[in-house]
């Protein structure tokens, strides 16, 4: 800890992952907080490295810093706030909805990589993660896209077959994000159809999107496709077949 919070301290991944395994082994996490709200970049993006790589057994104690990890979501440096929102994803609460709506609103970052980083956390998210993520978005930002989302398309959580063309093509570039992250967002069996619609999209970043999801990398391990279905239902029978499903 004090040779990560040494002025002069320039990056040690050695370092860092030693502290990665006191954590793991039950070092106060409390221990972040100096670490997270450092002046010293390098001392931020370990701290931010920490909480984004936080095994599952305690990713979701973290929430005692979340204050701390959502103010690194406005740091400089890109990879800072690309950790923050992972960490963000496993350690939040209903009662951070401002933070998840200041999450939210890095779907118009700079950075093509944090903008993708935000894609993901809406495909992976809880509905009410992604509710009060929206919704507080909205109210921290009211000029932005996000209030004419709820506004016109209040049931953003499942774009229909018809209201998701409007949104792809939509004049906003953080509406057609928002709306391609939305048509791949995990469910029991991946909606081809909707997954289609945003491969078709004029915007590159978009059409990325929809290749990030076919390659995996926007969907968890239990969402598949109804190839997969097709194919299990024509090669078993019944009864395996609904197995193969689940």
């Amino acid at each position: 800890m004090s040779k990560l919070l040494a002025p002069g301290f320039e990056g040690d991944s050695e370092l860092t992952f030693a502290l990665q395994s006191a954590f793991d082994k039950g070092f106060p996490l409390e221990n972040l907080r100096p670490l997270l709200t450092s002046d010293n970049l390098h001392t931020q993006a370990a701290a931010a490295y920490l909480v984004a790589e936080a095994s599952s057994k305690i990713i979701y104690k973290m929430n005692c810093v979340v204050a701390e990890i959502a103010d690194l979501l406005d740091s400089e440096v890109s990879g800072i706030r690309f950790d923050a929102i992972e960490a963000l994803l496993g350690c939040t609460t209903p009662a951070d909805g401002t933070v998840l709506g200041r999450l939210m609103l890095r779907l118009d970052d700079e950075h093509a990589g944090v903008r993708w980083r935000v894609v993901q956390f809406i495909c992976l998210a809880e509905r009410w993660q992604l509710r009060l993520a929206v919704e507080n978005a909205a109210a921290l930002r009211p000029d932005s896209a996000f209030k004419m989302l709820i506004s016109a398309y209040g049931h953003y959580v499942m774009p229909s077959a018809k209201d998701l063309p409007r949104l792809l093509a939509h004049p906003d570039a953080v509406l057609r994000r928002f709306a391609a992250a939305v048509a791949i967002r995990p469910r029991e069996v991946i909606v081809e159809r909707f997954v289609a619609m945003v491969e078709q999209s004029d915007d590159a970043e978009v059409r990325k999107i929809a290749a990030d999801c076919r390659q995996g990398f926007l969907r968890p391990t239990y969402a598949i496709r109804p190839s997969i279905l097709t194919r299990a239902s024509a090669e078993t029978p019944k009864g395996e077949a609904q197995n193969a499903g689940r």
